[in-house]
């Protein structure tokens, strides 16, 4: 019994399972020692958890009744002023609370967090499976002696698979991968003891077995990325057969251009679904080709691949033909050499606001719950300091295209400054389950105008809007 329980109350719960993820209503169904909730610098809605300075913790029990034992995405923002080092537990409890097992355990070293007011990191992990008695999962941040954390827009959400890449964060150096061009660095890494580091264009991959995945099956795709220096990357994820030849077309490609990793001041993570694997495939190439200029390091850590419910639902994610399938107001496509990937981004004036959505049809939709991830970035075209607001939803359309419900609402706010520059913030949602009568969602990106100069605008990139189970 035990996560496997499900009752007609509770029913599959495949919703973010953390209760107040955004802090909005201050530390309610959180337990904490030594942390405070401010206003400033917030990364989703109007608050944020600061730990510290010095020791301090917070944990939150969730109930894993209608999961059915699955293993957990966990997905939150972190910034730091002198961050200490950091560890954040997944802990398995049984009906009594007390603890049978460890699913997932995350450190994060001193400073990682550190970086100018507008470059915040958004982490990723899965937890392994729960075990057999398992009611609950802890859910606790842990920061040591020295400055201060602060922690927003937490998630746990279930998934297909535990992670399938072996050796996911390095901390083997580099068993499982092969890259000769890479080796394993000590400083710095974004979480753990290790990433690996190139100062040479190259190749890193790893064979992912997947022949014990359902046929057809999309995944789930994470990796985070540092660079000093010019340094541009194609990241793929490929199909294998059973003679290890290349099939179909690359699941997935991400194409990270020049100086985004090195303008980030810290590390950029990513996130994708794939295309569904092609007939036949039974390895997945998690394939990293970097292309350096003399002088330049890149570091890579933390790669994740999960089998997921759908593959990505967003035609022209990262728009790159333009504007089409979505619906722009007072919203342009514009090729940069800042995109967060791909070539274009889109981009709105801040001095008149505007909008951009993009309806996405669903076939058998009620009761699935959907992933979304995107990156934003405040800019300014000339001197001064720019702050803007993105307020995102997902909404529930029936066959006739009238809303039927809200599944999501995130609200971002990004910086930019002189001494700053225009950073990318990754942000992540997962929607509640889509009602009765659901034929589609609408994917919706509002810009209110909060300023009479014109140079201030918000950028969209690299929209995700798929199924985690």
């Amino acid at each position: 019994m035990g996560c496997r329980k499900v009752t007609p109350a509770i029913g599959h719960r495949c919703f973010n399972l953390v209760q107040n993820p955004s802090f909005e209503a201050g530390l309610t169904d959180w337990t904490s020692e030594n942390v405070t909730l401010t206003n400033s610098l917030h990364f989703e809605g109007t608050q944020v958890a600061t730990m510290g300075p010095d020791i301090a913790h917070m944990f939150q029990d969730v109930a894993l009744i209608g999961t059915e034992c699955s293993p957990l995405l966990l997905s939150f923002n972190a910034f730091g002023s002198s961050q200490p080092e950091m560890t954040i537990n997944v802990l398995w409890l049984d009906a009594k609370r007390r603890e049978i097992g460890t699913g997932l355990r995350l450190f994060i070293p001193q400073f990682t967090t550190d970086s100018d007011i507008n470059a915040r990191v958004t982490f990723y992990d899965i937890t392994d499976s729960p075990p057999p008695g398992a009611r609950f999962a802890r859910l606790l941040f842990s920061s040591g002696p020295g400055g201060s954390v602060s922690i927003d827009q937490v998630i746990l959400a279930i998934t297909n698979t535990m992670n399938l890449v072996q050796n996911a964060s390095f901390e083997v150096g580099l068993q499982s991968w092969t890259g000769p061009t890479f080796q394993p660095t000590f400083r710095s890494p974004l979480q753990g003891a290790v990433d690996v580091t190139t100062t040479l264009s190259g190749t890193l991959f790893q064979d992912v077995f997947i022949g014990n995945q359902p046929s057809n099956a999309p995944y789930l795709f994470s990796f985070g990325a540092f660079a000093s220096g010019v340094a541009a990357m194609t990241v793929q994820v490929q199909w294998l057969d059973a003679g290890n030849n290349t099939i179909g077309s690359p699941g997935l490609e991400i194409n990270i251009p020049t100086n985004i990793l090195n303008n980030q001041v810290n590390y950029l993570t990513y996130l994708d679904i794939t295309d569904p694997a092609p007939p036949g495939a039974v390895m997945a190439r998690i394939l990293f080709n970097p292309v350096m200029d003399e002088g330049s390091t890149l570091k890579i850590d933390q790669v994740l691949l999960a089998r997921a419910g759908s593959a990505n639902l967003i035609q022209n994610p990262s728009f790159e033909d333009g504007l089409i399938e979505w619906t722009p107001v007072s919203t342009q496509a514009v090729a940069t050499n800042f995109v967060y990937e791909g070539t274009t981004e889109a981009r709105t004036d801040v001095g008149v606001g505007g909008i951009i959505f993009q309806d996405v049809p669903i076939a058998n939709a009620e009761n699935h719950c959907f992933l979304l991830n995107y990156g934003l970035r405040v800019g300014r075209l000339g001197a001064g300091v720019a702050i803007a607001d993105a307020l995102v939803k997902v909404l529930w359309l029936d066959g006739d295209g009238k809303e039927i419900g809200l599944g999501l609402s995130l609200f971002g706010r990004g910086i930019s400054a002189p001494a700053v520059g225009s950073r990318w913030l990754v942000y992540t949602g997962i929607t509640e389950k889509a009602p009765p009568g659901t034929a589609a969602a609408r994917v919706q990106f509002s810009i209110p105008s909060s300023s009479v100069d014109r140079n201030d605008f918000v950028a969209i990139d690299k929209v995700v809007f798929g199924r985690l189970v």
